[in-house]
């Protein structure tokens, strides 16, 4: 008995640890829509504009990374020591989210990201102007 429980013990240890080999998936790539912000100028006061827009964020990278550079429409921001990788220009929330659920299958880790005069700030703040 006491070799019976050995033996099931040491199989049940040998299965729990070995990896399960996958195949990658054929993923594909969806073409973002970018839609140009134009700006309103006013030539009195031109110290009060300022432009908020939402983006989705795939990447933050240390290096460059040519694949994700060589994506239509994709733009790049350099801050502190990461290259940004963004996609589409929305005017507002919502739409810069229905965008994010779009890629999500492609982008595991893409979020929303609100801009005010290419820096970015929080949605929260972002939503309260």
């Amino acid at each position: 008995m006491k070799n019976i429980t050995t033996l099931l013990l040491f199989l049940v240890l040998v299965f729990s640890c070995t990896k399960k080999e996958t195949k990658p998936e054929n993923k594909e790539f969806l073409e973002p829509v970018v839609k140009d912000t134009i700006l309103q100028v006013d030539d009195e006061n031109p110290e009060e504009i300022s432009s908020l827009i939402f983006t989705v964020q795939i990447a933050a990278l240390r290096k460059d990374n040519e694949p994700l550079s060589n994506i239509s429409d994709v733009s790049l921001y350099q801050e502190d020591s990461l290259t940004k990788y963004r996609l589409g220009t929305f005017e507002t929330y919502k739409e810069a989210r229905a965008y994010r659920l779009k890629i999500l299958n492609t982008y595991k880790g893409a979020f929303v990201q609100a801009l005010k005069n290419n820096a970015p700030i929080s949605i929260t703040e972002a939503l309260q102007q």
